[in-house]
């Protein structure tokens, strides 16, 4: 939906009320919410589910990523809430419409009556990270980095903090995979991808898988040097790891590279594009290295 004004998108809100439980206009980047009076809510996005974090499985980015409309499943004290969200255009400015209807008792949850609210909960929410979490590595994935890196951008500028990212592949990785099977690579990036979960700090920093052999560790509130330190860990930890397969014994280490954001207004993909270079750059040192500017 294309506007030429903001007040014409509230203006619209009308049209759902009665509808729907909650409409509400979102900037998903800023993760803020406007109210029907055009001015800005001081509150998060997320703030309505209790959180106290962004939602892993972000419709609204997704919307506004995809130019598309979405749908998710929340649930909220004891209440199931579907939510629809939908892209609209004020001028070169981008926000989502999100509609939320209660949609308790009406039997879209399967034996719904007969679990408790915690099952209800607990199904929700796996539901909802099966769409952002690899399957094969347990990290997140290209769609989460998607979703979730400008908001982090954005709230590091806005708080005047560093955002590191740390990019790495697993080196030779294709010669693995020829010589052992593809088997033998999953058992690989399974086990990189179990150093990287543990190195991080929970509920602040994420790692996600960024393709292939390629993952990605965002760092929130990290300088150079923590990134470093951090990096260091796991290219050690992977070089002392070996792989058993068919009684094998299968070496690995990384390569890897690391951008330190520091009160640049850059898009995420000029941020992508920056620590992918870097890591370029640790393989060109002739791998097994760490390559930071």
């Amino acid at each position: 939906m294309i506007f030429s004004s903001k007040q014409d998108v509230l203006d619209s809100i009308s049209k759902f009320e009665g509808l729907y439980d909650v409409v509400r206009i979102v900037d998903p980047i800023k993760k803020s919410v406007e109210d029907k009076d055009g001015t800005a809510v001081h509150t998060h996005c997320y703030d309505f589910w209790d959180k106290g974090v962004p939602c892993e499985n972000c419709v609204t980015s997704r919307a506004l990523n995809e130019n598309n409309t979405f749908h998710k499943i929340e649930f909220k004290k004891g209440i199931i809430y579907l939510i629809t969200s939908c892209p609209v255009k004020v001028k070169e400015d981008t926000y989502a419409l999100e509609l939320l209807k209660d949609i308790t008792n009406t039997g879209i949850i399967e034996n719904e009556s007969i679990r408790s609210e915690e099952e209800l909960e607990k199904s929700i929410e796996n539901l909802n990270k099966k769409l952002v979490i690899d399957d094969l590595t347990g990290t997140y994935n290209r769609r989460f980095i998607n979703e979730r890196l400008p908001a982090e951008i954005f709230f590091a500028l806005m708080n005047k903090t560093r955002l590191s990212l740390i990019m790495m592949d697993v080196d030779d990785f294709k010669n693995i995979n020829d010589s052992y099977s593809h088997m033998a690579g999953d058992l690989i990036l399974k086990e990189v991808s179990e150093i990287m979960k543990s190195s991080i700090r929970m509920n602040i920093d994420w790692v996600a898988r960024f393709g292939g052999d390629e993952f990605l560790i965002c760092l929130n509130g990290a300088n150079e040097e923590a990134a470093l330190r951090i990096a260091e860990a796991i290219r050690q930890r992977a070089e002392k790891t070996a792989v058993e397969y068919n009684g094998n014994k299968i070496n690995t280490s990384l390569s890897i590279g690391i951008y330190t954001l520091d009160k640049e207004d850059i898009t995420s993909e000029e941020l992508l594009r920056r620590v992918d270079m870097n890591m370029y750059e640790a393989k060109k040192m002739g791998k097994n290295a760490i390559f930071s500017r």
